[in-house]
């Protein structure tokens, strides 16, 4: 197996593990889709386009002001095809689906148990920060994304508490991640 596919599989390997677990523990009862994780369909179509949208919107706008004052960093991509394949498998759709399951389904639905919701909310975006590598990297363009990165998770935190319905933030998650992906293909 070439070496970049085998780099590319082992990036995408824990969110797969994450999504099996899930699964297992969801069938053995350990886990309620509906309670824990907020599988179930957002309370209010209109909240769910409001967020998924306003979100798109955000991200959109604070992009273009990162690339226009010339502190966007991206590196280009430099991965042949079927590695590529994988990897934006994994950022697009494994990595938002097993993340938010995590941190907006689990940690959150455990969270607002014992706080409030805001303090619920702002301590999972912290998790979520503290998790991604970037946070360790102390340069300019790792503590820009760690603070987007910040406002992400409680944007999507809110979005999972105003729709009651974890898909109203994994889409936002997703649409994050390909613009975030497109970037490294235009830029």
């Amino acid at each position: 197996m070439n070496e970049e596919i085998k780099l590319a599989l082992i990036r995408v390997f824990p969110f797969v593990m994450i999504l099996v677990g899930l699964f297992v523990a969801t069938k053995r009862g350990k886990i309620d889709r509906a309670a824990d994780l907020g599988l179930q369909k957002p309370s209010s179509m209109t909240h769910f386009f409001f967020w998924t949208f306003g979100f798109l919107s955000f991200i959109l706008l604070i992009e273009f002001f990162l690339n226009k004052s010339g502190i966007l960093e991206i590196d280009k991509w430099n991965h042949p095809f079927f590695s590529s394949i994988i990897r934006i498998v994994g950022a697009v759709i494994l990595a938002p689906i097993s993340e938010e399951l995590i941190f907006r389904g689990l940690l959150l639905s455990k969270l607002s148990k014992k706080v409030n919701m805001h303090l619920a909310i702002l301590i999972q975006a912290c998790f979520f920060v503290l998790l991604h590598n970037f946070a360790y990297q102390n340069t300019l363009t790792s503590n820009i994304v760690i603070v987007q990165a910040l406002i992400d998770a409680t944007l999507f935190g809110y979005g999972r508490h105003y729709t009651k319905s974890i898909y109203t933030p994994i889409t936002m998650h997703v649409t994050g991640n390909i613009i975030a992906t497109l970037e490294r293909f235009i830029f």
